[in-house]
């Protein structure tokens, strides 16, 4: 099997976490570095938890240490979600590993080894990605496409209608929509629409080890921890598996555009649902989610670590 190169841009965090966990398991990718950025949690944290998972899986993947804050505004944080050291006080076995350069200096690298063929996951703030376009445009046209876990179409949850990641750097996420690289957005719409119950998690695993316990303590954290229902929405795995399976998730393509003046709509991604402003469509949308192909889907690769 022909890999695809793969950048993981993210902010660990249990949805990333988790997602982290199914990518690592999945032989469709070679994931040529994961890159962390503040978002859920600040930087230093971000930064070990990636390195940590990423052993934990028994995997050797460079870890890239991105943007300490927004492009231009206050940190906004979700601590409140995903606890002070971004997994909910589970800690795991310090990492050997050290960040291997930059954000930055990684995403510039792959895009340039990979031209044409490198896809971008980025499940939290666009900061990383942002800073990468400013000062090195000329990889823009080297970028295949980008998927990110972000925005929506019809609510919010930092706000009643903007997406965390999109409210925490609404201007880095300008840069990316407006980059021209192929886009395609997994928002709340989909990661909203059904979660995994306790009932589900309690049939993921038949035997027990470090990763499987992890992933199975996370899952039920998110069930307790949920606003919204008893279920865990784990945002960020639906975002990668889309990567896996494009038959979990249906959409189509839309013209989509950042608030970042409006008090009241600050961060929202408008999503040009009836093409009446008549301008190019840049970005696929996704609408409805597959549940049980989903989930099936999701529990086949966490599996993989009995």
């Amino acid at each position: 099997m022909n890999k695809r190169p793969l950048i993981f841009d993210c902010d660990p965090g249990t949805d990333d976490a988790i997602a982290l966990m199914a990518a690592f398991a999945s032989e469709e990718f070679d994931i040529i570095a994961v890159t962390s950025v503040a978002g859920n949690v600040g930087i230093e944290h971000t930064t070990r938890n990636a390195l940590q998972l990423i052993e934990l899986a028994g995997k050797q993947i460079p870890v890239g240490q991105g943007a300490v804050r927004p492009l231009y505004r206050p940190q906004k944080l979700a601590v409140h979600v995903h606890g002070a050291n971004g997994l909910r006080g589970i800690e795991l076995p310090p990492a050997t590993a050290k960040p291997a350069g930059t954000a930055v200096e990684l995403i510039v690298k792959a895009a340039n080894d990979y031209k044409n063929t490198l896809e971008i996951l980025a499940v939290g703030p666009l900061t990383n990605l942002a800073h990468a376009f400013l000062l090195h445009p000329e990889i823009i046209p080297n970028i295949k496409r980008i998927v990110i876990m972000g925005g929506g179409h019809e609510m919010g949850n930092a706000t009643p209608v903007a997406e965390f990641n999109i409210y925490a750097d609404p201007e880095a996420a300008k840069i990316v929509f407006d980059a021209g690289i192929p886009l395609y957005m997994v928002g709340l719409d989909v990661t909203m629409a059904q979660g995994i119950t306790r009932e589900e998690t309690e049939h993921i695993f038949n035997s027990k080890n470090p990763q499987t316990d992890l992933i199975y303590r996370i899952l039920n954290e998110r069930v307790e921890g949920s606003r919204y229902a008893d279920q865990a929405f784990v945002h960020d795995a639906m975002t990668f598996l889309y990567m896996v399976d494009d038959n979990i998730l249906s959409g189509d393509w839309y013209h989509v555009d950042l608030e970042t003046k409006s008090d009241i709509s600050f961060g929202k991604t408008v999503v040009d649902y009836y093409h009446v402003t008549g301008k190019p469509k840049n970005c696929w949308v996704a609408l409805e989610l597959h549940y049980e192909r989903y989930r099936d889907l999701l529990f086949e690769r966490l599996r993989r670590y009995e």
